[in-house]
């Protein structure tokens, strides 16, 4: 199973590689409008399922039955964001960046399958979506600017786990550093003000980051992400 979520993974991988190059080529060469820089920050909202840190097949290969592993909801988090916009036509502009999301903090408890002695630990997920997508103008005058936008991305995961109390002698078996990638997918719209000197940019996006690749018992991870930024 592994060996096949790698292998999906690297076939994904380079298929938005190429054609997110191809894209690129294509803009340069023929692009109505030149390149825009997008800058962006804001809060990103998790659904339930981001502060399970650790899959079923991660747990069962530790000797922890999902049963034992109890998880809360994460808390809201935050993103800093830049990207590149190529007008491919008048109504259609090629977006392509990389963000940075952070749930500062979640919690989930372990039952000790020996004495029945309930644990409680804190997480803190970073995602980093790699993403290339469209963004489609629904309305694009000289002073606004309301745009549909979808894609992919290619996810990398990193968790920070640590006890709640110092003051725990239970000794997790599990990995306090997990990282994980996985690819996913992004619809949302948004809104570009001209102030001349720049562009005011309000963006709404639903993040799924896990599509593709995922491991047997691991639930659908998503997150909506609000963002102010500007567009030089």
């Amino acid at each position: 199973m592994k060996s096949i979520n790698a292998n999906s993974n690297r076939i994904v991988t380079r298929l938005l590689l190429v054609t997110s190059i191809i894209l690129i080529n294509f803009s340069v060469s023929s692009a109505a409008g030149p390149l825009g820089l997008h800058f962006k920050a804001g809060l990103s909202t998790p659904n339930d399922q981001i502060s399970k840190v650790y899959s079923d097949d991660n747990l069962t290969s530790n000797n922890i039955s999902s049963g034992d592993f109890l998880t809360e909801n994460a808390d809201l988090g935050y993103h800093l964001g830049v990207a590149a916009r190529i007008e491919l036509a008048s109504m259609f502009h090629f977006v392509g960046g990389i963000e940075f999301h952070r749930f500062p903090r979640s919690e989930f408890k372990i039952k000790d399958p020996q004495t029945g002695e309930i644990h409680q630990f804190k997480s803190t997920q970073n995602i980093i979506p790699i993403h290339a997508g469209i963004n489609l103008a629904f309305i694009n005058t000289d002073l606004l600017n309301i745009y549909a936008t979808g894609g992919f991305a290619y996810n990398y995961i990193s968790n920070s786990v640590d006890y709640v109390s110092d003051e725990s002698d239970y000794s997790v078996p599990l990995d306090m550093s997990p990282t994980d990638s996985r690819i996913g997918y992004f619809l949302g719209a948004g809104t570009d003000l001209d102030l001349k000197i720049f562009k005011l940019n309000l963006e709404l996006k639903y993040q799924h980051i896990n599509l593709i690749g995922k491991d047997s018992g691991e639930p659908d991870k998503k997150f909506l992400a609000v963002s102010l930024g500007v567009i030089l």
